[in-house]
């Protein structure tokens, strides 16, 4: 594979240097080359100026695998544009179809769950069975990061026709509760009355006996001083630290538990793919 990969981009170096004899048709071919063997990389700056000589009768398939380079670099907002383009000149509902979900996808990625919800509602599965429990896995997913959990499983549901993965499915939703869990408000508070019990509860113990430790420790250095020196010195010396390390605790408390429930509905999510992609093995 590498030999291939290698001897392809030593032809992309011959070909630049050629480029005025060849033909578009040659340049389309040589691109598809690289498409075809992953080099996604290469293959966009061929295919772009394959499409430059071929407007305005560019193809859907020419655009969507344009789309699909800039995808493989990371590049969404590109990858959507050229999926619409792509969209707009495809004469083939099924492939149309297919294009709705990549740009879905897109979506997804960029958590604009509602425009992938724009898309997903907009297409007509027609009579094709795997086609519409695919349609409803992504709208499951867009209610998902949408945080509509009772909308989200109900879709999840409809994803499959098995009916032990159906009962797998209502069973990972069936406590809503754990999907709210660690409350980032009720970590915030426990560490703003007990130093380090955010953290504590948000399942990072030793973060929390750390901040305790800590700020117990200011408190401490601060009775010293006024025994020995004064109120005032207390005030300017360990105040100062204390507050530092006391706002921050349970600042950092709130966010910890935000990242442990982001953590948690990651792990649920990852079950419900696991049902489903049980039915392809």
């Amino acid at each position: 594979m590498k030999q291939k990969v290698f001897l392809l981009l030593i032809s992309l170096s011959i070909f630049w240097g050629s480029a005025p004899a060849q033909t578009v048709g040659e340049t389309r071919a040589f691109a598809d080359s690289l498409f075809s063997v992953g080099q996604t990389e290469a293959a966009l700056p061929v295919y772009e100026r394959a499409a430059y000589f071929m407007r305005p009768d560019i193809d859907a398939v020419l655009l969507e695998h344009i789309a699909d380079c800039f995808l493989a670099s990371g590049q969404l907002e590109k990858a959507l544009e050229y999926y619409d383009h792509s969209y707009f000149v495809q004469t083939s509902d099924s492939v149309k179809k297919e294009l709705l979900f990549k740009k879905s996808s897109c979506f997804l990625r960029t958590h604009n769950y509602k425009y992938a919800l724009m898309e997903l509602y907009s297409m007509d599965a027609g009579s094709s069975a795997a086609m519409e429990r695919k349609k409803n896995f992504y709208i499951g997913m867009a209610w998902f990061g949408l945080e509509d959990f009772t909308k989200s499983a109900d879709y999840f549901d409809l994803a499959t026709d098995v009916p032990q993965n159906k009962q797998k499915i209502k069973a990972i939703f069936a406590d809503k509760k754990k999907f709210f869990r660690p409350y980032p408000k009720v970590a915030s508070w426990l560490s703003i009355i007990l130093p380090g019990a955010g953290q504590i509860y948000s399942g990072e113990i030793l973060s929390g006996i750390n901040s305790l430790i800590l700020t117990g420790s200011f408190v401490a250095l601060g009775f010293y001083i006024v025994s020995v020196t004064s109120p005032i010195d207390a005030l300017f010396t360990a105040l100062p630290w204390f507050q530092r390390y006391y706002q921050g605790g349970f600042q950092r408390a709130a966010e910890m538990a935000k990242n442990k429930r982001a953590e948690n509905r990651n792990q649920i999510f990852n079950q419900v793919l696991d049902v489903i992609a049980s039915e392809n093995n």
